[in-house]
């Protein structure tokens, strides 16, 4: 199961206590994942990172989108939704 997605970019957007603590949370999430031998197949975590890497693409190519700024789409919000509540049900996407 995913509980957090994260995009890791050059540029934050919260107050400087805010964004250590989310650098924090991102890598002791990492660290969890390594520590569990997780039943994954490489096949469903291609597909979800393929699906991810595609929805990512629209978001930032969209010409509204100013680069290096926050990503405010809801619809990119909405698939990155639909991606993580599909992963691990199903190698076919």
């Amino acid at each position: 199961m995913i509980i957090c997605v994260a995009v890791v970019g050059h540029q934050s957007f919260t107050e400087a206590d805010d964004a250590l603590k989310l650098h924090h949370i991102v890598h002791c999430s990492l660290d969890v994942v390594d520590e569990r031998d997780l039943d994954v197949r490489d096949a469903d975590v291609r597909n979800f990172f393929r699906r991810f890497h595609a929805a990512y693409v629209d978001a930032v190519s969209n010409p509204f989108h100013v680069p290096g700024k926050k990503i405010t789409s809801k619809t990119f919000v909405e698939r990155v939704s639909t991606i993580v509540k599909s992963f691990g049900l199903s190698s076919a996407g």
